[in-house]
């Protein structure tokens, strides 16, 4: 048994030699009759060899020789004379050379020089696509083999049943889209999605120990050799909302609801959509459009690019505030575009109302009833008879309550939650 050497962990590629050095007018030939195959996954290595003379007879039988060995350019101590040599856990994934001297008494030498690598590193392979997300019929997938992998008859799709490419999902596999990109390293196939579904998640994989490299290591399937795509052709949906009470008035005899505040923080405006997007925050700013202020967008997450808010500064005091979003800017991570939602229309007053009181009735009568007329110089809510305080006399009922139909037909209509002034 010859020494053995332990050396740094290297990759790449060695080619197998048999040379065989000055030999020009050596009568000395070396035959090499067992060596290990240029690739190897083996971490042992034998070698057999032989002496021969001109005429083909054992040349170190009639005179005496002298054999010295080295292992990757180290000097073993002993090289047996039996032609034999073996050597016994190698460094692994490392190129690996083996050098034979021999030298007769006669003065004739010879010297054969043998490399191999020594590879135990199985063949992966990486899954990738442009589109993890898509709203199309299908998608391409590349696979890209970390080495050539042509062993056990390779890589190879000939129909949905016989393909090395698994799935897990409404899809399947279309064979004849099959395409080699780089020789026996880089293909290229198609994954046709069902038409029965509008959605749904598909796993691609490769499957497991179909084909080897040079060394005869198998393929193994690595978490890149898995690859989820989720397609989705259902529309994509923006909720555009403010966190605005809403009041229903009664005006020209039909009830309206009117969105109406006076408090500046609740001019937040809310996008809530059905499936996350692609937009950044700013692309959102461009996209959405007031009749008044400014937008600033609120740094509180956007819940995986699915909610985003912003608030609206330098508002006047009394304004009728409208909101519109061109969703046409806006695109949903499948790349569908994001249908248009309704457009917010709120009514934003700080102004407190006025109020008068008036009556029909002489300052001096004899009547025992007087109607007074509470008056207000716009909407309020909230406003009870309770409130009227009376001296001398007494409140005895509430006659009717009117608005000028003037002062809200111009009020949006909208849905909401929060208030306009209450009278107190």
């Amino acid at each position: 048994m010859a020494s053995l050497l332990f050396f740094k962990l290297a990759f790449h590629i060695a080619v197998i030699l048999i040379v065989a050095l000055d030999s020009t007018d050596s009568t000395l030939i070396i035959h090499f009759l067992e060596a290990p195959p240029k690739h190897s996954k083996f971490s042992d290595a034998v070698f057999r060899y032989s002496v021969r003379g001109l005429d083909g007879l054992n040349a170190c039988k009639t005179t005496a020789c002298s054999v010295s060995c080295e292992l990757d350019g180290h000097i073993l101590r002993s090289c047996p004379a039996d032609h034999t040599i073996e050597f016994k856990n190698l460094t692994v994934n490392h190129k690996h050379s083996f050098l034979l001297n021999v030298t007769a008494d006669n003065g004739e030498k010879n010297t054969s020089f043998y490399s191999w690598f020594l590879d135990t590193v199985p063949p992966t392979a990486k899954m990738q696509s442009k589109q993890n997300y898509t709203n199309a019929g299908k998608v391409t997938v590349d696979i890209i083999f970390s080495e050539a992998c042509t062993g056990m008859g390779g890589f190879k799709c000939l129909n949905t049943s016989n393909c090395d490419v698994l799935l897990d999902g409404p899809s399947y596999v279309q064979s004849s889209s099959l395409r080699m990109i780089k020789p026996n390293l880089q293909y290229r196939i198609d994954i046709i999605f069902s038409l029965k579904s509008s959605y749904g998640r598909v796993v691609v994989r490769m499957a497991e120990n179909f084909c080897s490299d040079k060394a005869g290591n198998s393929f193994k399937r690595t978490n890149d050799s898995i690859l989820v795509i989720h397609f989705d052709r259902r529309p994509v949906f923006v909720d555009l909302w403010m966190p605005v009470s809403s009041y229903v008035l009664e005006i020209g005899g039909s009830p309206r609801t009117v969105l109406a505040t006076n408090k500046m923080e609740d001019l937040k405006i809310y996008l809530d959509f059905s499936i996350p997007i692609i937009n950044s925050t700013q692309e959102l700013l461009s996209a959405l459009h007031v009749n008044s202020g400014n937008i600033l967008p609120i740094l509180s997450g956007n819940h995986g690019n699915r909610r985003f808010v912003f608030q609206l500064k330098d508002v006047s005091n009394t304004e009728i505030i409208s909101v519109e979003l061109e969703a046409g800017l806006v695109i949903g991570r499948t790349g569908t575009p994001v249908s248009p939602p309704a457009p917010l229309a709120v009514l934003f007053d700080s102004v407190k109302p006025e109020v008068r009181l008036s009556t029909s009735s002489a300052k001096v009568t004899k009547a025992s009833d007087i109607n007074v007329v509470v008056e207000f110089t716009k909407p309020v809510f909230g406003f009870e008879a309770s409130m009227v305080k009376v001296e001398g006399g007494k409140l005895t009922r509430q006659v009717s309550w009117t608005f000028e139909s003037s002062v809200l037909i111009d009020y949006p209509c909208c849905n909401s939650q929060h208030g306009l002034h209450q009278y107190s």
